[in-house]
C-alpha cells in the first residue's frame, strides 16, 4: 500500500491517504457503515512539496480549498483551485493535486450515490452523471455555502450532521445540473482506459529501467502517441512523470522508514546514487539526508500516521 502526502485529519485523528499500487484506487474510509460519506481535511506543506499522484475512487468527490491554492489535473485539464470555488469530480476519474506556491488546506467529501433518495437518483442525478460529457465541474461558491463549509471543518458525528452534509450535496447537485454545459469537459473513455493502463504499469514497475518504447507497448501504441497522451493528462513527458513518481515514493521512504539513502535509491529505480541525490534535491530543495533530518518521523517526535477509524455508529465521536 502506498501512503500519500498531504497529511489528513478526520475527527482529530491524523492519517495519510493510501491507495492500491495495483490499480491506483484510493482506499476511502467512510464515517460509518450506514452513511457512505468520508469527510476530512488535507494539509499540504509546500516546503515538502506535498502532492497526491494520479489516483481514482468509486466515490464522487467534492473539494473546497479553504487556505492557499492547489493545482489539479483532471481529465487532461490543469487548473488552480482556491477558496472561491468548489470542485466536483465524477467517480472513477483519474486526478492529481499539488501545491502551487504556499501551504494549502482543503476540505474533501467523498460520497456514494446511495445517500440520495432513489427517485431523485434515478430521474435526475444518474442520467446526468452517466452522460459522457461530465467529468468534473468548478462551481462558484454561493453566498449560503461558506457557513456550511465552515461548520463541516469542525463537524462532530452527531446524527443531525448527516442531514447537513446530504442537504449540502443535494443543493450542490441542483447547481451542477443547472449550470453544466454538456460540451465543457467530454470524456473519451477509450483514451482514459489507455492512460489508466499505462499509469498502472508505471505504478507497478517504477523500480525497473523503463523506456518510452516499453511504456508504449503496454497500450499497443507508438512513442509519439504515448507522449501526446502524457502531455494531455499530466502536462509532462512520460519519463519526467516516471521520475517524479519515483521521487514521490522515495520521499515516503525517506520519511517513514530507516532505510539508507542508497537502498532507497535502488528501491525506486535509480542505479546511480549521485544522480538520485541530485534529482531529489532539484525536486524537494534538500538532499535526501537533510530532508530526512528535517521532516522525518524522528524530527517530528516519532509521530506515526494511522489509518482513520471506520465507525460503526453514526453517533460515535
Amino acid at each position: 500500500m502506498t501512503v500519500s502526502f498531504p497529511k489528513c485529519n478526520i475527527g482529530n485523528i491524523d492519517f495519510v491517504i493510501s491507495m492500491d499500487e495495483k490499480n491506483m484506487r484510493e482506499n476511502v474510509h467512510f464515517l460509518s457503515d450506514d452513511f457512505p460519506i468520508a469527510m476530512y481535511t488535507q494539509h499540504y506543506s509546500h516546503a515538502t512539496r506535498d502532492h497526491i499522484p494520479f489516483h481514482w475512487h468509486d466515490e464522487l468527490q467534492m473539494t473546497w480549498v479553504f487556505e492557499g491554492r492547489l493545482e489539479y489535473c483532471v481529465n487532461g485539464d490543469t487548473f488552480s483551485l482556491s477558496h472561491d470555488k468548489i470542485l466536483l469530480i465524477n467517480s472513477q476519474l483519474m486526478h492529481s493535486s499539488r501545491t502551487v506556491s504556499q501551504d494549502a488546506r482543503a476540505l474533501c467529501i467523498d460520497f456514494n450515490l446511495s445517500i440520495f433518495h432513489p427517485l431523485v437518483l434515478k430521474h435526475y442525478i444518474l442520467p446526468f452523471l452517466e452522460n459522457s460529457s461530465f467529468s468534473y465541474i468548478l462551481l462558484p461558491l454561493r453566498p449560503y455555502q461558506p457557513a456550511s463549509l465552515d461548520d463541516f471543518l469542525n463537524w462532530t458525528k452527531a446524527p443531525s450532521g448527516y442531514f447537513s452534509i446530504i442537504n449540502f450535496l443535494s443543493q450542490m447537485f441542483e447547481s451542477v445540473i443547472r449550470d453544466f454545459k454538456k460540451d465543457e469537459h467530454p470524456v473519451d473513455y477509450d483514451e482514459i482506459e489507455m492512460f489508466h493502463t499505462v499509469l498502472n504499469y508505471i505504478y507497478s514497475h517504477y523500480a525497473e529501467p523503463l523506456t518510452v518504447q516499453q511504456l508504449a507497448v503496454q497500450i499497443m501504441t507508438n512513442k509519439n502517441r504515448l507522449t501526446d497522451l502524457f502531455k494531455k493528462y499530466t502536462n509532462m513527458a512520460p519519463i519526467k512523470f516516471l521520475n517524479e513518481y519515483r521521487l514521490y515514493i522515495a520521499q515516503n521512504l525517506i520519511i517513514h522508514t530507516d532505510k539508507s539513502i542508497s537502498e532507497i535509491s535502488e528501491d525506486v529505480g535509480y542505479n546511480q546514487l549521485s544522480y538520485f541525490i541530485q534529482q531529489f534535491r532539484d525536486n524537494y530543495g534538500l538532499s535526501p539526508l537533510k530532508y530526512r533530518n528535517k521532516y522525518g518521523q524522528k524530527a517530528e517526535g516519532g509521530h506515526t500516521s494511522i489509518t482513520p477509524p471506520h465507525a460503526h455508529d453514526p453517533d460515535c465521536s
